[in-house]
């Protein structure tokens, strides 16, 4: 399915005017507002079809330890507001609620969450999600060129497909490994698995390729550099390469490597690398950078037994990098080569 692209950040004026109506009585400055925060968890990242269970919370009435009050918010898709309940409804009235994704649009959009009771002012919170498509070249993710692509390969494991080049005997994927039995998507959103590949450590990405494809060592890059132009020193340094292997590549419709007059993108080698960033292992899980900015893959080499070697793009330099990074303490993308 072809998503057309849309932003709605704000909501209408006419929605505004009209809650702001509702809630006169209470808006006062000598009235005050409900204790707590109010907050909910929403997703993200969704896809069309999605059903999204809200449960707005932290909320109460300063004069009580009740936290059934009016519950109202705003779809989304149509800008209607909805009463999910009254605080004069029984207890047995939840106020969570559910609400679809039903709008095949990707962009990105608003709900707006309100929270109030009798004599107090209401408390609002308003989220933003996007939509997205994980239709290959078809969807969130333009540009890739798969039509140009030698063949596809089935990943038995989980049905996932992959289109493949074959460069000088070697067959690689022409996008990142998206295989969820190991490593993490980004910021931890399965939906854009998919899309930008799981993002793996040294030594699950070591076990991460499917049968009869394996991690390619940084002979295999070089190699894949070479034949595209790229010039390569004894040390095994890439000068003047990103370009051949960097893909104009589209993001529901933002291009997702900036232009920079030092680096001429022509996906030469239909690598199609894009810039998705990587995680820094701590304590509290991983947190993610680099998105829009760096491109970088494991290669299958050691460096000792806590260090492994990584090939890396930088956005405006028309190099490709090197660098030596701890096994387990950073995630980056993979791609497979037989």
């Amino acid at each position: 399915m072809k998503f057309l692209r849309i932003s709605r950040i704000l909501l209408p004026a006419a929605v505004l005017l009209a809650l702001a109506s509702c809630h006169k009585e209470r808006s006062s400055s000598s009235t005050p507002y409900v204790g707590g925060s109010l907050t909910y968890d929403m997703p993200s990242y969704v896809q069309y079809g999605d059903v999204i269970h809200i449960v707005p919370r932290g909320v109460y009435r300063e004069d009580s330890s009740d936290t059934l009050l009016s519950v109202r918010w705003i779809n989304p898709f149509t800008s209607v507001s909805d009463t999910v309940r009254l605080e004069s409804d029984p207890a047995s009235v939840d106020k969570a609620f559910d609400f679809v994704v039903d709008v095949d649009t990707v962009g990105t959009f608003s709900i707006a969450v309100y929270a109030w009771a009798e004599g107090y002012s209401a408390k609002s919170l308003t989220k933003s999600f996007t939509i997205i498509d994980n239709e290959l070249d078809n969807g969130s993710l333009t540009g890739y060129g798969f039509l140009d692509a030698i063949g596809t390969f089935t990943d038995a494991r989980d049905g996932k497909p992959y289109y493949f080049n074959t460069v000088d005997g070697t067959d690689w994927m022409i996008s990142n490994l998206a295989y969820e039995g190991a490593g993490m998507a980004y910021k931890d959103e399965s939906t854009l698995s998919t899309l930008f590949g799981q993002y793996y450590t040294w030594d699950e990405a070591a076990a991460a390729c499917p049968a009869g494809w394996h991690l390619p060592s940084d002979a295999d890059f070089v190699a894949l550099a070479k034949a595209f132009g790229a010039k390569v020193a004894a040390d095994g340094s890439i000068t003047e390469g990103s370009g051949a292997l960097m893909g104009d590549i589209y993001f529901n419709g933002d291009k997702m490597w900036e232009f920079w007059p030092s680096v001429k993108i022509t996906n030469s080698s239909k690598f199609s690398a894009i810039p998705a960033g990587y995680a820094v292992v701590d304590e509290n899980g991983a947190e993610f950078t680099g998105f829009n900015d760096f491109a970088i893959f494991w290669t299958a080499d050691a460096d000792g037994a806590l260090m492994g070697r990584a090939r890396y793009i930088y956005v405006d330099k028309p190099d490709i990098f090197a660098s030596v990074l701890g096994k387990n303490s950073v995630r980056a993308s993979v791609r497979c080569v037989r």
